[in-house]
């Protein structure tokens, strides 16, 4: 009896403890299983039927023999001959909600209790035609599984949908510099002062982001955000009383809404263990250029390129990304340029931005993940000039000031709620290089967060 029982045990937990071929998440909920078996006699392994359906839609194949778990009994019955429960109320690994019986009636029972709707084997694949739901690697899914099926919160169309996905996201940004640097490191106020007559002291930047993707197919997800934005810069002005120096501390502000950002999101590959997709998009120039505030100079004074909500130009985007998984681990890579367009009213524009992201995450349970992100962006000098600033003023108005790049690094965390419906994620970074022709100001930190509905 004792070797029956070891016997008996060498076979069931390796199938409990085993991860799944397609999400590669362990197997650990063993009334949703599903196993398979090709034409060419390898055996599989899935955490729940969607992932044994979606298997064979991303490897374009058909499993010889496909077995899930009745939910009663906990055996192992045929797939096709089976019975499905959709409801919400037997949450499911991947999401989808889907329990197995091996009878109709099993099923009709379990439905007068919990609910839902009852599928037969062909009525099941056909839900599954126009959808990769619980496909990790291409993110083309209605609802999240995994916590680091997005990219880290500061990351924008890091993923793609299915034909029919929507998604709504909320997010915020908070930034915070403090004095001013050059390369070398940071500089007093005196040096400041030999070249200009205002040295800014702070500068804290707010922003919150709506955001909606839609997918009007399987190629192509589109993407808008707008965004409300709120700056403050605290200053000092060198001023001279009867040819005495005196210095005098003031703040400007500006808030309200910044560009619309519209993109379009095209797959080029979805496979089992990564994806890749292009970015495209174009800036629509809704945000202000025109922000005044009192100062000691004036009391309708322009503010500097820095402090308007918009850069007043049409401006392209274009880039890729790349996104993987192996196992609990995640990786993406993601590199955007932004093209300006011309030149706005004012007669300039911000100068192009190059950006790459590369991040990995580590999903420690279905429902939480942490991540590391380095990012390293160059903005370039602004073209052109807005006559009514002086460039000897501050800083912030010298065109000049503002080609640099900036190197950060960043940890996150993503977090699943409301059985995957709702992913809360934020992210707090520094910025350790910072390259700069001249002088600009100093990056101290960076928060993102946010919230995203999948729908």
């Amino acid at each position: 009896m004792l070797l029956g029982l070891c016997a008996l045990m060498q076979y069931t937990l390796p199938a409990q403890t085993k991860s799944c071929n397609l999400c590669k998440m362990d197997i650990n909920n063993p009334r949703f299983t599903a196993a398979a078996t090709d034409n060419a006699g390898k055996n599989y392994r899935f955490d729940a039927v969607e992932c044994a359906i979606n298997y064979q839609k991303d490897n374009d194949m058909r499993f010889a023999k496909i077995e899930v778990t009745d939910y009663k009994t906990e055996r192992m019955i045929n797939a096709v001959n089976a019975y499905y429960l959709k409801s919400n109320k037997l949450p499911s690994p991947m999401g989808a909600n889907i329990s197995a019986y091996s009878t109709k009636l099993a099923a009709e029972e379990m439905r007068a209790i919990k609910g839902g709707e009852i599928l037969d084997w062909n009525t099941l694949l056909l839900s599954f035609k126009d959808s990769r739901f619980g496909s990790l690697e291409s993110g083309h899914n209605h609802h999240s599984h995994r916590p680091d099926e997005f990219g880290p919160a500061g990351v924008k169309g890091d993923h793609v949908h299915a034909k029919g996905g929507l998604m709504v996201s909320l997010s915020t940004m908070q930034m915070q510099m403090d004095g001013m640097r050059n390369s070398a490191g940071t500089l007093t106020n005196d040096e400041v002062f030999a070249n200009y007559m205002v040295a800014p002291q702070s500068m804290d930047m707010q922003m919150m982001m709506l955001g909606v993707m839609y997918a009007p197919s399987n190629k192509v997800t589109l993407m808008l955000m707008q965004g409300w934005q709120n700056k403050q810069m605290d200053l000092t002005a060198k001023m001279m009383m009867g040819g005495m120096p005196m210095m005098q501390d003031f703040s400007t502000k500006s808030n309200g809404l910044g560009d619309m950002q519209l993109s379009g999101l095209i797959s080029l590959a979805s496979k089992p263990t990564y994806a890749i997709h292009l970015n495209t998009g174009i800036s629509l120039p809704i945000g202000s250029i025109e922000i005044t505030d009192k100062t000691p100079m004036d009391d309708n004074s322009k503010l500097p390129y820095g402090m308007q909500l918009g850069s007043g130009t049409f401006d392209a985007t274009v880039g890729a990304t790349l996104r993987g998984s192996h196992n609990a681990i995640s990786y993406g890579l993601q590199q955007l340029n932004v093209l300006r367009l011309g030149n706005n009213s004012a007669g300039y524009n911000f100068g192009n931005e190059y950006q790459i992201n590369a991040w990995g995450a580590y999903c420690f349970s279905k429902y939480i993940s942490t991540s590391f992100r380095i990012n390293a962006t160059t903005y370039g000098a602004i073209n052109g000039v807005d006559a009514t600033l002086n460039p000897m003023m501050v800083p912030m108005a010298k065109g000049a000031n503002y080609s640099r790049t900036i190197t950060r690094s960043l940890v996150g965390v993503n977090s699943l709620l409301f059985n995957g419906k709702y992913l809360v994620t934020a992210e707090v970074g520094v910025s350790f290089v910072q390259k700069m022709e001249n002088v600009y100001m100093n990056e101290i930190y960076t928060i993102n967060a946010g919230v995203k509905r999948i729908l």
